[in-house]
Order: structure tokens, then C-alpha cells, then sequence
């Protein structure tokens, strides 16, 4: 038995912090999407300084910022706490890459980008030197750019403009409508939304509160507020909140605050996990893709897909393209007939000896010298008239009609 002054020899707890250890910080990956003017920047960037200060002893925050908006910020609000900024300002998918890199080696806590630019040019690059094949380029080289914001220890805060998601779609009367599905950010993979890779997705808009004097409402003046819609919370701990912050006409120190106790939660969240998992994107590159001219037969049927959607996707635009509604609806019904599936997003997920036959039957229509364009039942019984023949002759599709 220990004495008075002695203390009991416990074994060691896994769980006990050692002392003078500092825990691992996991770190945020955050997305800001709204309209022009609705507060991403501004907010985004107290965030990022209550991070700083708050959990990284005043660390530095790099950002790519091609729009040229976080400069006013600086002397605003950085400079006030005592926050180092580093601003990168060249506008190419390239040198986003780099900036995260030094973000990394010089010590930063935070690293932001304003993606909208960047994603622009790199789309007209790759359409430019990779006309055939820029698709699949895009989505190769956004994977390795979501594998490194996803794998950085820096939290990560991306910033963009909102679009809707729009499916066509028939309506009970038989019309074609745009129907809107969602929002998204404008950039990232092959939809277009960079929504899903962050943690925790902030929707910004502005609402007005006009001004009351005397029981008298005056409409034209008030106050601006920025309304915060938590649109994704990996963590649960803030899915479907809405927060109102208000516009200021000055910023003093410590007023972080505003923005930082809305979205603290989804940091403590996060931090109880006590882990940071890595995507391994390297491992899974070296075993799986093999290089140009390799026997690998995942890798020659992947190839072949790609092509096959493409030229699918080329050959419906030829030959049932238009915007007007009839015109739509003729090609709905036509790659239904091909296909089994309306949208070219579908057919894409069929196998690759659907894909064939449905290409095949395409160049059959295609031939048709002289094409009855003058209704629809006209043109739907020429696929018809395509498919019969296709399937009578059952030959498989030939090398000739997919350019490798």
C-alpha cells in the first residue's frame, strides 16, 4: 500500500495528453459560395483570422486571390490583429498549386483561394492545346489539385461563385422545361461544383432591414445583412443553421467574433475526431493507371469509354442539336430510343457494349442521305429504321468508327 506521500503506480492511460504536447490541430476545409457582393471574401477572411489567433498563435494566412480583393482586407482587418497576409495574385491553375505549396513551407495556418478565374483559365488552356481531349485532362489534373486540398495540414478556405444546377426534364403536357435541381460552385469536375469536396459549405446572400423611425418604415435606408446558410456540415454540428451577420461601417479588433462563434462548432466538431485522414492518391495512380502504350486491359477499356462518350456525346449534338423546345424533345426521345436513358450523363454510365451498339446505330442514322426532318414522328422512325438495321446485321462496331 502507498504511503501518505506517495502516489499510487498506475499504469499509463493511452488516452492522457502527454504534458507540454500540444494536440494535433485538424484542420478546416471550408467553401464560401454566393453572388457577387454577398460577403465571401469579407467573411472568409475573419475566419480565417480567428484561426490564427485563436489556435495558431497569430501564424500568417496566404491566399490566391486573382480577383484582387483581399488587399483591402489587409490594413482593415489583418493588420489590426496582428496577422501576417501573403497574397498571390496570378490567375492560373498552375500557380494555385505552387501558392499552396509555399503556403505550406512558410509557416501559414490558413491558405485561400478565390477559384472563379482560375477556373476559367484553366478550361480555355486545356481547350486550346487539348482540343480532343480536354475533358479528361480537366478532371485528371482537378483530382490532383482536391487531393492536395484535401491532404494539406493548412486549413483551407476556397471561395466562388454560385450557379444553379439545371436538368432538362418532360413535363406532364409533354414539354421540355429547365427545372432547377440545386447550386453549386462554379468550378471543379466534370458537373461544374466544387461543392462537395469542402467539409463545411456556406451559402451567402443579402438581405436589407430598412430603417424605422417613429412608426414610419423607410425602405431606402437600413442596414445591409449577411445572410450565412449552412448548405453542407460533414460534422452535424451546424447542418441546415442560418446565421445574420451584419455589415459594418469599420472594423475593431476582436470583431472576428461574429463570424468565428457562428462557425466555431464545425471547428470543435472536427477537433473531437482526433485524427487527420490522408487521401492517398499517389497509391492508387501508380496501381491502377498505367502509362501511354501500356498492355493493361483496365487501362485500354478506360480509354475506350472515354472516347466512346465523347464521340456519343459529339454525334447527338450533330444530329439532334437546337435549343428550341420540339428540338429538345426530339433528342430526349431519340436517345431513349438508342439508349434506354435520356441525358447524356446516363448514357455515359451504361457498359461499354451498350455504348458501342449505341454509337453504331448513331453513324447509321448519320448516313441516312437524305433525312425527313419535318416532325418528329418523322425523325424518331428514322432512328427506329437505324436501330432495326443495326440489330439485324448484329456486327459489332468497328475500329474504323471510334478514332483512337
Amino acid at each position: 500500500m502507498a504511503s501518505a506521500h506517495q502516489q499510487p503506480n498506475f499504469p499509463p492511460q493511452p488516452h492522457l495528453i502527454i504534458p507540454n504536447q500540444k494536440p494535433q490541430i485538424i484542420p478546416v476545409k471550408a467553401g464560401f459560395m454566393g453572388e457577387q457582393g454577398t460577403g465571401k471574401t469579407s467573411s472568409a477572411a475573419l475566419f480565417a483570422v480567428a484561426l490564427s489567433k485563436l489556435h495558431h498563435a497569430g501564424a500568417p494566412v496566404h491566399v490566391t486571390d486573382p480577383e484582387l480583393g483581399w488587399q483591402y482586407l489587409d490594413p482593415v482587418i489583418f493588420e489590426r490583429e496582428g496577422v501576417k497576409l501573403v497574397q498571390y495574385t496570378v490567375p492560373t491553375f498552375a500557380a494555385m498549386l505552387q501558392d499552396i505549396k509555399r503556403a505550406e513551407r512558410e509557416g501559414a495556418c490558413v491558405w485561400a483561394v478565390e477559384l472563379g478565374k482560375i477556373w476559367i483559365e484553366i478550361i480555355r488552356t486545356l481547350q486550346k492545346q487539348k482540343p480532343n481531349t480536354w475533358g479528361m485532362e480537366l478532371r485528371a489534373m482537378w483530382d490532383d489539385f482536391v487531393a492536395q486540398f484535401l491532404n494539406s495540414k493548412l486549413h483551407c478556405l476556397v471561395l466562388g461563385r454560385i450557379q444553379d444546377v439545371i436538368e432538362q426534364v418532360v413535363n406532364e403536357d409533354g414539354k421540355v422545361q429547365d427545372v432547377k435541381v440545386g447550386e453549386g460552385m462554379k468550378a471543379g469536375g466534370a458537373k461544374n461544383n466544387f461543392g462537395y469536396e469542402p467539409n463545411l459549405v456556406i451559402r451567402m446572400s443579402l438581405e436589407h432591414k430598412p430603417r424605422t423611425r417613429k412608426g414610419k418604415l423607410f425602405v431606402d435606408e437600413g442596414r445591409v445583412i449577411h445572410r450565412a446558410v449552412i448548405a453542407k456540415d460533414r460534422t452535424w454540428a451546424l447542418n441546415g443553421q442560418v446565421f445574420r451577420w451584419a455589415d459594418r461601417d469599420g472594423y475593431r479588433r476582436g470583431d472576428f467574433k461574429y463570424v468565428w462563434e457562428s462557425l466555431a462548432p464545425h471547428f470543435a466538431a472536427a477537433q473531437r475526431t482526433r485524427k487527420f485522414i490522408t487521401l492517398d492518391a499517389a497509391a492508387t495512380s501508380a496501381s491502377i493507371i498505367e502509362p501511354e502504350g501500356s498492355n493493361s486491359e483496365w487501362y485500354a477499356e478506360r480509354n475506350r469509354r472515354d472516347v466512346l462518350i465523347a464521340e456519343i456525346s459529339a454525334s447527338l449534338d450533330m444530329n439532334f442539336g437546337g435549343r428550341k423546345s420540339d428540338e429538345v424533345h426530339v433528342r430526349l426521345a431519340a436517345s431513349d430510343l438508342i439508349f434506354g436513358v435520356k441525358s447524356k450523363e446516363a448514357a455515359a454510365a451504361l457498359s461499354i457494349d451498350k455504348l458501342e451498339r449505341g454509337l453504331a446505330i448513331l453513324h447509321a442514322f448519320e448516313r441516312i442521305p437524305e433525312k425527313n426532318r419535318g416532325s418528329r414522328e418523322a425523325v424518331l422512325l428514322q432512328v427506329h429504321d437505324a436501330i432495326v438495321a443495326y440489330d439485324t446485321a448484329g456486327e459489332p462496331i468497328s475500329d474504323d468508327d471510334i478514332p483512337f
